[in-house]
C-alpha cells in the first residue's frame, strides 16, 4: 500500500515539474527581450563564471542585438490636400488667434506747430510760432516767425515799435555723410523816435519815425565722415535798408547796404591719436551808401590753418594761425589772427580754462541798426580789431551743477560806441539822433555765476553777475555801457502742466557825454506763468517790469513801464 502511494507522489512531482518548465518557457517565448544564460556571463573579458544555482532569466534593457531601423528608399511619401488637411480641424479653430500683449517704448512728441500769441498794456501784441514738417526720410522744412509790438506808453509825445521777422529752412540729407540746408528770411521793423528840441520839431511836424526792411537767403552744405573728419560750407547773401522819416529837416535820408558772404572748413585726423588739423577761409564782400556818403565797397577775406589734441582725457588743447586782410573804404590793412585755448578737467569736478585771440570784424548797418535804434542814417562803417585774453574756472559738484566766474581782458582798436550828435546855434547846444564813433579801447571785466538743476525739468536757476571798466582811450568810461551787472532767472514746474518763470536784471548807471550826466541805474524784475490744459492747448500771463522803474536804455527815450501780458499757447 505505501508503495503505491510512494509512486503516486513520484508521479505527481514529476507531472508538476513538467507543467511548470512549460509555463516558463511560454512566458520566455512572450517577451520581445533575449535570453542569457547567467552562467555564461563574461567579467573583465578573463573567464566565464558558471552558477549552476541559478535558472535562466532575461534581463531587462539590455539587446546585445540593437535593431537598426532604415527607411526605405522606394516608398511614397505621404501626400494630403489642403481640404484634407483642414477636414479633421473644428470650425472654432480656424478663428484668428488673439495677438501677443506688445510694450512699446513712446518716444517724446514732436510738436509739427508751437504757437504763442498774445496781448498786453499799451496796445502791445505779440506773437510767435515754429513749426516743423518733414517731408520723408531725408528731407524736411521748419521755420519761425517773431512779431512784438507797442504803442502810447509816453504821454508827452508819440511812442511806439514794431519787430517782425521769420526764417524758412529746407534740410536735405544726401547720404548718410552729406546735408545740405536751404534758408531765406527778412526783416520788417518801424520805431517811432524821441521829440527833438522845438527848433527842430517844429519842423517835423510829428515824431520822427525810422523803417528798416531786408532779406538774407543762404546754402550751406555739411559733410561729417566722422567726429575727426569732415568739411563744412557756406554762401550767403544779405540785403537791407532803412529810412529815416525827419519832416522837412536835413537829419533824415535813406541807407542801403548789400553783401555776399562765403565760407569753408575742413578738417581731419592727425597721424597721432586724438589729434586733428584744419584749414578754413572766409569772406566778406559787399557795400553800402547814405544820405551824405557815396557808395563806399567793403572786403573782409581771413585764411587760417588749425591744430586741435587731447592729451591724456583731460587736456585739450587747440591753436589757429592766420592772417586777414580788411577794406571798409577809410583804411585796409593786413593782420595776424592768432587764437589758442586751453581746456584742463582736473578729478572731473574742476575744469580749468585760458585763451588768447585775435581778430577784424565788421558791423554792418543792420547790426548798428539793431542795437542802437536811434541811430541817424548818416553813419560811416569801419572795421575793428580786438585782441582779447582770458582765463576761467568752473566747479561741477554734481551732476546738473556749476559754479564758475573768470576774467577777461581786451583791447580793440576802432572800437564802435554810440552818442548824441550835438549842433550848435546862436551859441545854444541842440542835441540830436545818435551818431557812430570810433576810438580804441580797454575792457576789463570780472564774472561770475551758478547754474543749477536741482531736480530737472523741475527746478533750476541761473545767476550771473560782473563788474567791468570800459574806458576809451580819449578818456572816460565807453558811452552807455555799465559797470556792474546781474542777470538772473528762475523755472518751477510745480505741476506738469504749469510752469512758473522769473527773472530779474540789473543794471548799473552808464555814462551820458551829451546831456554831461549819468543813466541812473535799474533794476527789471518780471514773472511768467504757463498752464496747459490739454497737450494741444494751454494759456500764459506775463509782466514786465514789475517794479514800475522809470527807466532809459539810450539818452532821450524813456522805455515802457508797468505792463502786463495775456494770450494762448497753440501746439499741433
Amino acid at each position: 500500500m505505501i508503495s503505491r502511494i510512494s509512486a503516486f507522489a513520484l508521479a505527481l512531482f514529476c507531472f508538476s515539474m513538467e507543467v511548470a518548465a512549460q509555463s516558463g518557457a511560454t512566458r520566455a517565448q512572450n517577451t520581445l527581450l533575449p535570453e542569457i544564460n547567467p552562467q555564461d556571463i563574461e567579467i573583465r573579458s578573463e573567464f566565464r563564471a558558471r552558477f549552476p544555482g541559478l535558472r535562466r532569466q532575461p534581463i531587462l534593457g539590455f539587446s546585445p542585438k540593437p535593431s537598426v531601423f532604415r527607411t526605405n528608399p522606394n516608398r511614397m511619401p505621404f501626400m494630403e490636400t489642403r481640404e484634407e488637411a483642414v477636414a479633421s480641424i473644428a470650425i472654432t479653430q480656424l478663428d484668428r488667434p488673439e495677438p501677443p500683449i506688445r510694450a512699446v517704448i513712446e518716444s517724446p512728441i514732436r510738436r509739427n506747430i508751437y504757437t504763442r500769441a498774445g496781448f498786453g498794456s499799451y496796445t502791445s501784441p505779440e506773437f510767435s510760432s515754429y513749426f516743423y514738417q518733414g517731408l520723408n526720410q531725408k528731407s524736411a522744412i521748419s521755420g519761425n516767425v517773431d512779431f512784438s509790438s507797442s504803442n502810447g506808453h509816453l504821454n508827452n509825445q508819440s511812442s511806439g515799435f514794431r519787430f517782425l521777422d521769420g526764417d524758412l529752412r529746407f534740410v536735405s540729407k544726401m547720404n548718410r555723410q552729406t546735408s545740405i540746408q536751404t534758408t531765406i528770411g527778412g526783416v520788417y521793423d518801424f520805431n517811432r523816435l524821441y521829440n527833438l528840441a522845438p527848433i527842430y520839431q517844429d519842423e517835423i511836424g510829428s515824431t520822427a519815425q525810422k523803417s528798416y526792411g531786408g532779406l538774407n537767403a543762404a546754402v550751406s552744405i555739411t559733410q561729417i565722415n566722422n567726429s575727426l573728419e569732415g568739411f563744412n560750407g557756406n554762401l550767403s547773401f544779405n540785403y537791407y535798408n532803412s529810412e529815416l522819416d525827419a519832416g522837412s529837416t536835413n537829419l533824415g535820408g535813406k541807407s542801403n547796404e548789400q553783401y555776399v558772404s562765403a565760407a569753408v572748413k575742413k578738417y581731419w585726423p592727425g597721424s597721432r591719436l586724438y589729434e586733428t588739423f584744419s584749414l578754413s577761409g572766409d569772406f566778406k564782400i559787399g557795400n553800402y551808401d547814405n544820405p551824405t556818403k557815396n557808395t563806399e565797397n567793403v572786403l573782409l577775406t581771413t585764411l587760417r590753418a588749425g591744430y586741435k589734441k587731447l592729451i591724456n582725457f583731460n587736456l585739450h588743447v587747440s591753436a589757429n594761425a592766420g592772417v586777414a586782410y580788411v577794406s571798409d573804404g577809410v583804411s585796409s590793412r593786413v593782420y595776424v589772427t592768432p587764437q589758442a585755448l586751453i581746456n584742463y578737467n582736473l578729478k572731473d569736478a574742476v575744469i580749468l580754462k585760458a585763451g588768447i585771440s585775435g581778430n577784424p570784424t565788421f558791423q554792418t548797418l543792420q547790426d548798428h541798426f539793431q542795437t542802437n535804434r536811434f541811430l541817424s542814417n548818416e553813419l560811416v562803417l569801419q572795421h575793428s580789431y580786438t585782441s582779447e585774453a582770458f582765463s576761467e574756472v568752473a566747479f561741477q559738484l554734481f551732476e546738473g551743477n556749476k559754479l564758475y566766474g573768470g576774467l577777461t581782458y581786451s583791447i580793440t582798436k576802432n572800437k564802435a560806441y554810440y552818442d548824441r550828435k550835438i549842433e550848435t546855434q546862436s551859441g545854444q547846444d541842440y542835441r540830436l539822433f545818435y551818431a557812430l564813433n570810433y576810438d580804441k579801447a580797454t575792457e576789463l571785466e570780472f564774472y561770475g555765476g551758478i547754474t543749477q538743476q536741482i531736480n530737472p525739468e523741475e527746478f533750476w536757476f541761473d545767476i550771473r553777475f560782473y563788474a567791468r571798466r570800459p574806458t576809451l582811450e580819449s578818456g572816460g568810461d565807453i558811452p552807455f555801457e555799465e559797470r556792474i551787472g546781474l542777470n538772473s532767472s528762475i523755472s518751477y514746474k510745480a505741476i506738469d502742466d504749469l510752469l512758473l518763470s522769473g527773472w530779474i536784471d540789473v543794471v548799473g548807471s552808464r555814462q551820458a557825454p551829451a546831456s554831461n550826466e549819468e543813466l541812473e541805474a535799474y533794476t527789471l524784475a518780471g514773472f511768467q506763468l504757463d498752464y496747459e490744459f490739454s497737450p494741444q492747448f494751454g494759456v500764459y500771463t506775463k509782466v514786465l517790469n514789475i517794479l514800475g522803474q522809470k527807466y532809459e536804455l539810450w539818452d532821450g527815450y524813456q522805455e515802457r513801464p508797468f505792463q502786463v501780458f495775456g494770450g494762448l499757447i497753440l501746439k499741433f
